[in-house]
């Protein structure tokens, strides 16, 4: 009984031993499959680059152009070289290439935008992927811009045709209409010209006989009623008596002595808000003078505004909660004056806060931003000294 009582004992003692094994084994194996010691214990750093923010506004010294910004973040320290796209109905506009580094989170693109743009088509950005990085649906955003490169109208009225049209037509930045003698019956059918409103009419060597009084009577009472500048480019051999009743509308008074040699070769003329522009040379494609440079010169000055206007918009691709909703505004012409611009955020018609705006010499535009700690719609009424200048609606989803 005595052995049966130690036996008994070591085999109890032997289970113990042996369930407690056990026990440490299945330990052992799930410690070994979480693979203590291991990065697998800890997520990995997932890579990944993204599109945060996209900012359109005009390039304010030509009106010609606009300038794209991007704003990329670059999560878990990613590094590489990646190949920025800018795309406009499928078509490749700009690219360029950016070094990305593990210790800097935040990289600006911009692309300055001027020619062969379709504004009614859709603008892609596109960022090639990282070495590592999975996710790419956030590397690519499709947008459309409600800003558009202005490209003014413009009539030319030809008396004859000559090279200095084509030669206008290829140089100077605008959509045309062009109207002209015809060569079989010397008819000018300018019928399509009345029924079209310009932002400058330029008369190239037009009329070549003088008009009669009621001709240009329409004609005042077209470029008037419809705000249209005028520009006259006349050959220095031009018979005077031709174009002596078009005078008072580039500022000349008209005397029997006048001589077209005499004049400004470029001369401008303003009164309140018509601008008018009488050239007097013989070749305006004339590039060894490089005439058409002082062509486009008066354009520029023709279209330039003298008011001041401001446009605000939202640059966030999303906005929500408790995230900082970034703003940003421009001028419309080259301000040199920076303005103490504040903006009032409302909700349900309460004011939340009011914020600051501070001016950015190297884009120029104003930016801002406030924090959204409720879903909603909010209405930022912007001010310049109190008076308002822009109103911009911000919607905060969850």
């Amino acid at each position: 009984m005595k052995y049966l009582k130690y036996f008994t004992k070591y085999i109890i003692i032997s289970f113990i031993f042996f369930i407690s094994c056990s026990k440490n084994e299945e330990n052992f194996v799930e410690a070994n499959d979480l693979n203590i010691g291991s990065d697998k214990v800890f997520p990995e750093k997932v890579i990944d680059l993204s599109i945060e923010n996209i900012l359109i506004y005009p390039n304010q010294l030509d009106e010609n152009s606009i300038y794209i910004d991007i704003e990329i973040s670059n999560k878990n320290e990613g590094q590489g070289e990646v190949q920025i796209a800018l795309l406009n109905d499928g078509k490749l506009v700009a690219s360029n290439p950016v070094i990305i580094s593990n210790d800097k989170s935040t990289y600006y693109q911009s692309f300055l935008v001027s020619e062969n743009i379709n504004f009614e088509k859709n603008f892609k950005i596109e960022i090639s992927a990282l070495q590592g990085e999975d996710n790419i649906k956030n590397n690519r955003h499709t947008f459309e811009s409600n800003l558009k490169i202005k490209k003014p109208k413009i009539a030319i009225l030809s008396g004859k045709l000559n090279l200095n049209t084509p030669y206008i037509i290829n140089n100077v930045n605008a959509d045309y209409d062009h109207f002209y003698p015809n060569p079989l019956n010397k008819n000018l059918d300018i019928t399509n010209f009345w029924f079209t409103k310009y932002d400058i009419i330029l008369l190239d060597n037009f009329p070549v006989k003088p008009v009669s009084d009621k001709w240009l009577n329409l004609f005042l009472k077209k470029i008037i009623s419809e705000k249209s500048s005028l520009v006259m480019n006349s050959r220095l051999d031009q018979d005077v008596n031709v174009l002596k009743n078009f005078f008072p509308i580039f500022g000349f008074e008209y005397k029997d002595d006048i001589d077209l040699n005499d004049f400004n070769k470029y001369s401008r003329y303003k009164s309140k808000s018509f601008k008018s522009s009488f050239i007097s040379t013989n070749n305006l494609f004339d590039t060894s003078k490089n005439e058409i440079s002082e062509l486009n010169n008066i354009i520029d000055w023709i279209l330039k505004d003298s008011d001041i206007k401001y446009s605000f918009y939202v640059a966030n691709l999303n906005s929500k909660k408790n995230d900082s909703i970034f703003i940003y505004g421009f001028s419309n012409i080259v301000d040199s004056e920076i303005k103490s611009i504040e903006a009032e955020v409302l909700k349900n018609g309460q004011l939340i806060s009011t914020i600051t705006f501070l001016f950015n010499p190297v884009s120029g535009y104003y930016f801002s931003q406030f924090e959204a700690i409720d879903v909603g719609d909010y209405v930022l009424n912007i001010k310049d000294n109190n008076t308002l200048i822009d109103t911009i609606n911000v919607n905060i989803y969850n």
